[in-house]
């Protein structure tokens, strides 16, 4: 797809849906990237263990803010309730996730728990922080400009009495 670039003064701006898939790209990018040196560091600290601590921790995090971006996504163009119940409901799924799997890993022996935990959190700051720049940045403006309100830049008065 396009971007769509509007002209206003001398900055250009996109609409909602341009910011979230960019601000989906960057921290995608970033997760895969932080990934792959926290497997590396994790294999290089504690073997296959940490390897796999390193992923699933990253996967997990990640994939948990990552849903949420595109469930917005998703929804930008709803009514404000709809997304804001999409974003409930994909948030309580996900909590649901959450909690059996790490019952599912409690126990299990092949992944390292705190290299998962570590990364985990690494992850999670990590990706937030990209996604936060990435919308900060994105000059989306509060009004539409292209959209209605006077024509001709001419605003009607009411008539005096």
């Amino acid at each position: 797809m396009r971007a769509t670039w509007v002209r206003i003064g001398y900055m250009a701006t996109t609409t909602i849906s341009d910011a979230l898939r960019s601000a989906l790209r960057q921290a995608g990018l970033a997760l895969v990237v932080g990934a792959v040196v926290a497997a590396l560091v994790g294999w290089l600290v504690q073997g296959g263990p940490g390897l796999w601590g390193a992923l699933v921790g990253a996967a997990t995090a990640g994939g948990f803010l990552l849903i949420t971006a595109v469930v917005m996504l998703a929804t930008v163009h709803a009514p404000p309730s709809t997304t804001a119940a999409a974003v409930l409901g994909s948030w309580l799924l996900k909590m649901v996730v959450l909690l059996l799997l790490l019952m599912a890993l409690r126990d299990q022996q092949f992944m390292s728990k705190a290299v998962f935990g570590v990364v985990s959190a690494v992850a999670l700051v990590g990706v937030l922080a990209v996604e936060t720049r990435a919308v900060l940045k994105a000059r989306v403006p509060y009004v539409d400009p292209s959209g209605g309100g006077a024509q001709g830049g001419s605003v009607e008065r009411p008539e005096q009495p």
